[in-house]
């Protein structure tokens, strides 16, 4: 069994503000076998609770922060809460103190790191199609930046537009009353069935919220199984996590 280093994750070329931090994890590492193999964030998949309580705190441990990491307890919903929330049922969460980290976990769905440019608070949601759907990255955005400040985002792995097929009740949630996401779905060879960039997706939502600095949103989970989980690939499996945090002191 083994654990990773830094040195094995993914560090974006995303550079918002000095002050934010930012990494994703990825399954290097032997420390969880199979179906969970590599390095499992997880608690909600199948994997003994010990042993990614023991992955998790590996990472606070690399990251050296002031504050343990805030793992959300994530339910496909909307609601965001802030990084020292006593509830951590959420898929999205925030801050606006230093060396607090503000993490998401997927392995499909699209993690999205928000940030205000002016370096005074940050943000990670976890966008499925319902969250997104549901509203998730305004809800994200609006945690960090109540009165409209300048926001950048970044989007991080998740399953792409080729891999991802979903069915009509998906397209017409987010066609029906608005049709601006119809360039997020292709028609699929199936029919009743479409091709979905929930990357896309995102883009058109920040957009309409005036977020119009948005890096990322090019890795795939499924096409890319060696760095990171695929629900819809692998089925059971681990989870990653995209993490976020301010740290004006320097690296």
């Amino acid at each position: 069994m083994s654990l990773p280093d830094k040195s094995q994750w993914l560090c974006p070329n995303w550079n918002p503000h000095p002050a934010v931090r930012v990494c994703v994890t990825t399954r290097a590492g032997d420390h969880s076998p199979k179906p969970w193999h590599g390095f499992n964030l997880g608690l909600n998949c199948g994997d003994q609770p010990a042993r990614v309580e023991q992955a998790r705190h590996h990472v606070e441990k690399i990251l050296q922060a002031d504050h343990p990491a805030a793992w959300l307890w994530q339910v496909h919903g909307k609601q965001v809460i802030r990084a020292d929330a006593q509830d951590n049922e959420a898929d999205g969460v925030w801050i606006d103190q230093q060396r607090w980290p503000c993490v998401v976990l997927t392995a499909d769905c699209l993690p999205v790191l928000l940030a205000r440019t002016d370096g005074k608070a940050v943000a990670a949601v976890h966008a499925g199609w319902r969250g997104l759907q549901a509203g998730i990255i305004a809800e994200g955005v609006a945690s960090i930046a109540p009165n409209g400040e300048p926001v950048s985002a970044w989007l991080g792995p998740a399953i792409c537009g080729q891999c991802y097929q979903v069915g009509d009740e998906v397209y017409r949630a987010f066609t029906e009353n608005r049709p601006a996401f119809k360039p997020a779905f292709q028609k699929d060879a199936t029919p009743n069935h479409w091709r979905f960039s929930v990357a896309h997706a995102a883009i058109i939502e920040l957009a309409q919220l005036g977020v119009d600095d948005v890096h990322g949103g090019d890795l795939c989970t499924a096409c890319d199984l060696s760095r990171f989980y695929s629900y819809r690939k692998e089925g059971e499996t681990g989870r990653f996590a995209s993490l976020i945090w301010l740290d004006g002191g320097g690296q």
